[in-house]
Formats: C-alpha cells, structure tokens, sequence
C-alpha cells in the first residue's frame, strides 16, 4: 500500500504540484505520467532514498542533470522512443548495476553514467554514433559492454578507470579515439584498432598494464609517445602484411623505437565476430 501511495505521489510531483518535504525524502520510487515528453532536474526530487524509476513512453529525452548523484537509484525503466540521454544525467548513481538504453536512442551526452561505480552491465543502442567523453569514466565493475557497429568517435576519457573491462570490440566504423579514452582499464588483455583509425592519442591506453596483444587492421599515421604508457605486459603488435616498415618509421618518429621488436606482421588478420 505504501509504494502505490509513492506512486501517485511522485506522478503529481512530475507535473510539478507542491508536496510536502517530509513526503518527498520518503520517496523511492517514481513513475512519470504519460503525456510527459521529457524529463529534466525539476521533476526528481532532492532526496538519497530514491530506487527505482519508471519513464513514460511519451518521454522522448531525459535532460542533463536529471538524476545527478541518486546514489541509491538502482532501476531505470525506459520505452522505445527515447531518442536522448543528456549530460551527466545518470552520473553518480552508484547504485545503478545494470542499465538497458532503449535502440531508439541516438545520443547520450558526456559524462553521462561518470562515477557510476557498481555498474556492471550496459545494453546500447544500435544508432549510436559517439560515445563522449567521461561517459563512463569511473565505472570500475563494468565488464559486459558491447560496442554499437554505428560507432565513429570514442571521446576523451569515455571509459576512464574502467577497471574491470577486460574485452571491448571496437567496430570497423570507428574513426577517433580520444585521449585517456581506455586509460587504467586494468583488466583489458587485447585490443583490434579499425582500419579507418589513424592516430592512437596520448594516453589512450595508458595504464592498461595487462594489455599484452595490439592488432592494428590499417595504417597509424601517429602512436602518441604516451599512447601506450605502462603497458609492460605487452608482447605483440599484430600488422598488416608489408607494412612493417611503415610502422618502424611511425615508433621511430615518436620515440616509441622500444617497440619494435614486438611487430608481427599477419597475411590475414581476422576480426572476433560481432556480439
């Protein structure tokens, strides 16, 4: 009887009625009434108790900020027909473990799920086209993420300490990876960089101290000196065939000549199949 109470209470509260404090810092669960085309900061209320939210269909976007620094919130139901997540809308939830993103979503703002420490599952959208930067940066349990084929730019920072992500398949569509895009991801033990990225940026895998395979299918134009920062692990920088020389001059030009010796060239290298 208590949560239906809430329910209703946090329906009125959406469409922005005036409720009393003491009813607002019991609530933990809020359902969004239909007809509701988003949801910003105004319609979460300022307590640590929340848990539990549900989105009506009708919403299209949640705003930035929305539900900044809901530590307790742990469940997010949302329809088919988001099209937007804004910017550190869900950041500091640290009680949010798994998450799925409707495949109508076409944008998920910076820093959108920062210091969300006990995530461990996001299910993404196929249209996706970025992943800015800090999106996920500080998440360190989330371990099962499947990168969307549609993914051109991997923004500074976008999984920053993510400790325990220890397989990531990047899609053959990728173009950019930012600085400090994969730095302290602890776990990782190999890496495929597409054929259409052409710069590794400085501390883009730093840290990854058990990174021990890299395969690149093209050609890097520029491996930062600091790309590969405390990577002691590694034992193999798979290549194309007959680009051995290529690779050389590029170690060579950045000061990075301690690699070297750990270029292999591939006839065929074969990318894992997609998830």
């Amino acid at each position: 009887m208590r949560k239906t109470i809430l329910v209703i209470i946090a329906a009125i509260v959406a469409i922005g009625a005036v409720v009393g404090g003491i009813v607002l810092h019991r609530v933990t669960y809020l359902s969004y009434p239909e007809g509701k085309d988003h949801i910003d900061y105004r319609d979460v209320p300022d307590n640590i108790l929340l848990r539990e939210v549900s989105i009506p269909a009708s919403a299209t976007y949640i705003a930035r900020y929305s539900f900044y620094f809901c530590e307790s919130l742990r469940k997010v139901h949302m329809h088919e027909g988001m099209e937007q997540i804004g910017a550190r809308a869900f950041a500091g939830c640290r009680g949010l473990r798994e998450i799925e993103l409707p495949s109508t979503v076409w944008y998920i703002g910076a820093g959108a799920f920062r210091f969300c420490d006990n995530l461990q599952k996001v299910t993404m959208p196929p249209k996706l086209d970025s992943i800015r930067h800090n999106t996920f940066a500080y998440c360190f349990k989330l371990h099962e993420f499947t990168m969307p084929d549609s993914v051109t730019y991997i923004g500074t920072s976008a999984f920053d300490m993510c400790a325990e992500l220890n397989n990531i398949e990047l899609p053959s569509t990728l173009e950019y990876i930012g600085e400090s895009a994969f730095f302290d991801c602890a776990s990782l033990d190999s890496i495929i960089i597409p054929k259409k990225v052409k710069v590794l940026r400085h501390m883009t895998f730093g840290n990854c101290t058990n990174l021990q395979h890299i395969t690149l299918l093209g050609r890097l134009d520029t491996i930062h000196p600091m790309a590969l920062h405390k990577c002691d692990k590694l034992q193999e920088i798979r290549i194309p065939k007959g680009t051995k020389w290529h690779y050389r001059r590029v170690l060579d030009r950045n000061n990075l000549s301690q690699y070297k010796d750990l270029l292999r060239e591939q006839k065929t290298i074969h990318r894992r199949p997609q998830r």
